[in-house]
């Protein structure tokens, strides 16, 4: 007779067939048209099963982000799922107008943690769409972690911004363009970049470079897929670290996106730049960082353009090192990373704990 597995809260237990399938019976009834419950809970088990009558499923905003969905007329609960970052009443950076659709009675998963997290009128919880996203889009991505390697480190920086361009200056001056694999967007593109094999590589290399080049395309059933988040493995196997090139540079929004997860993902040492406290948040999740065999002094300074400066100090720093020394002092943290981002329950964690007291049992 044939048992399915199925993983509830760490605990693996045998289903019969009947009972597996009750379940999915019960998961395809649960209102979630956006699909946030597939950001949470494993898509090759059954969801829990939250009762249509009293309970429903919303992203907060559209995809383009400059939108709030419009939330329902009803006495329903809804559970929101937001894929960016936002300071409640204040906005930052988006164009969305007005506030949004959450209330009292709501709930909400938000993709970044804010200093002003309390003024949400609802009970939320931080779970990040982008680290999950980039463990689903790269679960079967297995590296060759070999022992000599042609470049030092990859330098994925994308779309020009301020950190970001005066650390490509800094590279520059010091003559670091050619042992390092670098791509910013419209200004320079290490050749062997364009080597690899995979649509998203292709992708990158046919992209037309702008100002501002937007990185996502749309599959055949008109979803979007963020080429960012998926890893180049020959610029993996290629490189000794990365050095995470994140998307804010204000300490106020702590907000970690596939920047930082495909090197945690690829079992990489990484050094970020980015906002303040940003290593200091990200251990606060579980992560593990560097220090002192990487010097992340840079990650306590205030002045962004101070904070620069020690980001490429701890670099070059780094490359005075043995990098195959450097990979087996930092196997424990090396290791423990990337089995937390091959983890989705953990990843999902406070998320579910939020969430699976409104379950219905069934």
């Amino acid at each position: 007779m044939q048992v399915c597995l199925i993983s509830i809260r760490y605990r693996l237990v045998a289903l019969h067939p009947s009972e597996f399938n009750r379940r999915i019976k019960y998961a395809f009834m649960n209102d979630d048209p956006y699909g946030v419950l597939s950001s949470i809970y494993d898509n090759e088990l059954p969801h829990p099963y939250f009762n249509p009558e009293k309970i429903a499923f919303s992203k907060l905003r559209s995809f383009d982000h400059n939108n709030w969905l419009t939330r329902e007329e009803s006495n329903r609960t809804i559970i929101f799922e937001d894929l960016e970052y936002i300071i409640p009443d204040e906005g930052f950076i988006w164009n969305a107008k007005g506030k949004p659709p959450c209330t009292e009675k709501d709930y909400l998963i938000t993709s970044s943690i804010t200093d002003r997290d309390h003024m949400w009128p609802c009970p939320y919880a931080f779970s990040s769409w982008h680290l999950v996203n980039t463990y689903m889009v790269n679960k079967d991505v297995k590296l060759t972690h070999a022992q000599t390697r042609p470049y030092f480190a990859n330098i994925l920086f994308g779309n020009k911004k301020l950190m970001r361009n005066m650390f490509f200056d800094l590279l520059k001056e010091n003559n670091q363009l050619e042992n390092n694999l670098i791509n910013l967007f419209d200004v320079y593109k290490s050749p062997y970049i364009d080597q690899g094999k995979s649509k998203m590589d292709k992708f990158f290399s046919d992209i037309e470079y702008t100002d501002y080049t937007k990185t996502s395309i749309y599959n055949v059933d008109g979803v979007a897929e963020f080429t960012s988040q998926y890893i180049s493995e020959h610029i993996e196997n290629a490189t000794w670290i990365s050095v995470s090139c994140e998307t804010l540079e204000t300490e106020r929004i702590f907000f970690p996106t596939e920047k930082t997860g495909k090197a945690m993902m690829s079992n990489k040492p990484f050094i970020v730049l980015g906002s303040k406290n940003f290593l200091k948040n990200l251990r606060s999740l579980g992560f593990k960082t560097f220090d002192p065999v990487i010097d992340e002094s840079y990650d306590e300074i205030d002045d962004l353009k101070e904070r620069t400066k020690a980001v490429f100090q701890s670099f070059m720093k780094l490359q005075q090192q043995d990098p195959l020394q450097v990979r087996i002092k930092l196997k424990e943290i090396l290791d423990h990373n990337e089995q937390c981002m091959r983890d989705k329950a953990w990843l999902t964690r406070h998320a579910r704990a939020l969430i699976d007291p409104l379950a219905t049992p069934i």
